[in-house]
């Protein structure tokens, strides 16, 4: 036996070991096949170098360095049977134990046959495209109806070389996802190579009226069926599944369903009542199984049925780790899908004795809770006014109600039962004040703002939770100012600072809380008299005016001529209501904007065409909009009043209707027959739909009567029937007005019939008779 040392072969140049005459295994091999004669030496082909040399005419380093990729050029020029010029490079190699390097022969000279070549996957030759195989998947006519339902199929691996040159619509889509998916996966062209020839099979075999690839015709393929299944889904060339023709009750074969997986049903079927379970359900993925079937409240039917056995596990038979099975047929678990008594389907549990085992198991958990650690205590005072997140609130786990928040809770309850509202519509007012109560308790008032944001989570509502709270004296409204107010303070500070605090007294008047009483108007008028006045101030203060007791009617004048029409008399009114403001406050000594008058047309009433009210009355639909056209048409009311009547402002026995107008006179309406009929229609109605509502307004919706605190109607209530019918409530009260104008010369009469001002009666009087009419001296 030879010894052995680790050196550089002397003929292949391989470090490894060698024999004592400096030769590796390989070459010590070839020289004894050169002794016998199979080989010969002679210079190698490509490295030029004497050696022994195989049939092939290469030396064995050659060949070894070949196997492994070294020189590309080179084994392609070989394939192809072109020859190269000797002399080119040999890289060295490492021989390690346990590795074996390939040094077989290139092909036979003797023979000229070249042997199976198997080169490294970087080094192979594109290998040009296939033709186009017809009688492979025969091509159709685009868009054409098939006269026959596609047949199944038995695709081969040939089959898919055979139609490698045919172009088909969504091949190159497939074939990116399906290199995006060799990366991911880390394979190589080998995986490409076999998935694009099922690729192809499988956009070949679509019929000629769909663009999509349908599940059930993968399984046709020979191979790859998984792999295409996620590709085609990627790419979106999948079509939902189709559903079986056959149901799974008449097959003859035995198996499991494939949704519920209870025995005794044919193999890849669905048993009957996952039919009868998925035949008006929406498939999607189940929360707690994944699985993508025909869903109800998130859940298949599956796992309701698990659930609804196991998850309280009252009989301790839950797994750990697993879902028990169940056989099908007469022995298999059932859930009442049914509809209720209302229409629609219960919960997630069903009903009956699922729902009975729900019921005792939620009050035995319920009884076995702990009390909040965060109960509200009288009169414990707040460290740190932060408002609660009540985002992650589970209010499946909510803990044990003390007794006075249970009292609270069955009192809302009582409260909606004496309503005669719908306990089943109000239940997410009910869940709102549970929850808050089981958190905070009851022994304190709550937080509006607690009742607000917990009610901005889906399934929770708390208008009703509110008008309770604030009936029974146990909320704590919010300290949140108006919007359009708290901008109109922000302007004041922003104003000159010599003019703050009389703009802020301003602001005073404006919403009545003065020394003196006052009318207040809207925060929105208050807001945009503030914003339209705050220029002017800043011009006046940066021309060296530091008091508005300074200003005079001149400074005035000359801010107002810079402006023109409508919009300097949106200036000039709130320079004029600052003004009288102060002086009524005793801040200035004169009025600067007593003597400014500004010059401009005025728009004369517009009566309405007589076709326009013919047969209103019987195209409205509710009595409510039948009483509000006739106030507006007969009475001259408008929606600001309407909105605004009392039931106590009705005096039926008297026939007299009051209409309250804060900070003038009231003035009575005598109604008519027909007013008079509408009326009591109206009060029937509104006491049989609403008999328990405690608004005290006369006109109301389903909305206002409900609400504990007693909000007028929207103003869309009222015109919104009358817009349809391209009526106006304004409209028509200066139609009516304009009428009565035209049979009487007397503004008193106008006063007295409509409750109308000097001012404005005198206008519809130079309307109605304009030949007739002085013009008035005091109007400028």
């Amino acid at each position: 036996m030879q010894s052995t040392k680790s050196s550089s072969c002397e003929l292949c140049a391989v470090w490894g070991p060698v024999t004592a005459r400096g030769l590796c295994p390989g070459c010590r091999d070839g020289h004894y096949r050169v002794a016998q004669g199979l080989l010969h030496d002679d210079a190698c082909r490509r490295c030029g170098w004497s050696a022994v040399v195989g049939a092939d005419g290469t030396c064995r380093g050659c060949r070894v360095a070949l196997r492994l990729g070294e020189d590309e050029e080179w084994m392609r020029a070989e394939i192809e049977g072109r020859a190269l010029p000797s002399g080119r490079p040999l890289q060295l190699a490492l021989h390690i134990d346990g590795v074996r390097l390939s040094s077989f022969p290139l092909h036979h000279s003797r023979t000229g046959r070249r042997v199976r070549e198997r080169l490294p996957l970087r080094s192979r030759v594109p290998v040009p495209a296939v033709r186009d195989d017809p009688s492979v998947c025969v091509e159709e006519v685009p868009g054409q109806l098939g006269l026959f339902p596609p047949w199944p199929r038995s695709f081969t691996r040939e089959h898919g070389h055979r139609i490698r040159g045919r172009r088909m619509p969504g091949l190159p889509h497939l074939l990116a996802v399906l290199e995006e998916m060799a990366a991911e996966r880390g394979v190589g062209e080998t995986w490409m190579f076999h998935t694009g020839d099922c690729a192809r099979l499988a956009l070949a075999s679509r019929p000629p009226d769909e663009d999509l690839v349908r599940p059930e015709a993968l399984a046709d393929l020979p191979q790859m069926r998984p792999t295409l299944l996620e590709a085609l889904g990627r790419a979106g060339l999948l079509a939902r599944r189709r559903p079986r023709l056959v149901p799974s009750w008449t097959s003859r074969g035995h198996g499991s369903c494939r949704e519920c997986l209870a025995w005794t049903n044919d193999r890849d079927q669905r048993c009957a009542p996952c039919l009868s379970w998925g035949m008006d359900r929406a498939a999607g993925a189940c929360h707690r199984c994944g699985r993508v079937v025909p869903l109800r409240d998130d859940h298949c039917r599956r796992c309701v049925l698990f659930l609804a056995e196991t998850h309280y596990d009252l009989d301790g038979v839950a797994l750990n780790g697993g879902d028990q099975l169940w056989f099908g047929g007469p022995f298999a678990p059932h859930l009442r899908v049914a509809p209720n008594r209302s229409g629609e389907q219960d919960g997630l549990y069903g009903r009956r004795r699922l729902q009975a085992k729900r019921r005792t198991a939620v009050q035995t958990s319920r009884a076995a809770r702990p009390v909040s650690p965060h109960l509200a205590l009288p009169g414990q005072l707040e460290l740190f006014p932060l408002a609660r997140d009540w985002s992650r609130v589970d209010e499946r786990r909510l803990p044990a109600l003390t007794p006075s928040a249970k009292e609270v809770l069955d009192g809302f309850v009582a409260h909606i039962r004496e309503r005669g509202w719908k306990r089943r519509a109000l239940s997410t007012s009910i869940r709102t004040l549970r929850v808050l109560v089981a958190h905070l308790g009851a022994e304190t008032p709550l937080r509006e703002e607690d009742v607000r944001l917990l009610s901005r989570r889906q399934d929770f509502n708390g208008a009703r939770v509110v008008n309770y709270l604030r009936v029974t004296g146990r909320l704590v409204p919010d300290r949140r100012s108006d919007a359009a107010s708290a901008r109109a303070r922000r302007l004041a500070d922003m104003a000159p600072q010599p003019f703050c605090a009389a703009v802020h007294r301003w602001i005073d008047v404006l919403s009545g809380q003065a020394a003196r009483p006052s009318v207040p108007l809207a925060p929105t008028t208050v807001c945009a008299y503030v914003r339209r006045v705050s220029p002017c101030l800043r011009a006046w203060y940066e021309a060296g005016i530091g008091d508005l007791r300074a200003v005079t009617g001149e400074h005035v004048q000359q801010t107002l001529k810079a402006l023109k029409g409508e919009e300097a008399k949106s200036l000039a009114t709130p320079l004029r209501s600052l003004f009288r403001a102060l002086k009524r406050e005793k801040l200035i000594f004169r009025d600067p904007t007593r003597s400014i008058v500004l010059s401009g047309s005025r728009r004369l009433p517009v009566p309405l065409p007589d076709n326009h009210l013919h047969g209103v009355l019987d195209q409205l639909p509710e009595a409510r909009n039948q009483l509000s056209f006739v106030l507006a048409a007969v009475h001259a009311l408008s929606g600001h009043d309407q909105r605004g009547l009392l039931l106590d402002d009705v005096d039926r026995s008297r026939g007299r209707l009051t209409v309250r107008r804060p900070g003038r006179l009231h003035h009575t309406v005598y109604l008519d027959e027909v007013t008079f009929r509408l009326l009591t229609r109206w009060m029937t109605e509104r006491h049989r739909r609403w008999p328990t509502t405690t608004n005290p307004h006369l006109l109301v919706t389903a909305r206002t009567a409900t609400d504990d605190s007693h909000p007028q109607v929207n103003p869309q209530a009222i015109t919104k029937a009358l817009h349809r019918l391209g009526l106006q409530i304004t409209s028509l009260r200066v139609d009516r007005i304009l009428d009565e104008a035209k049979h009487t010369r007397d503004p008193v009469h106008l006063i007295r019939l409509f409750g109308l001002s000097p001012v404005t009666a005198m206008k519809y009087l130079r309307a109605a008779h304009p030949a007739g009419t002085r013009p008035d001296p005091l109007s400028g």
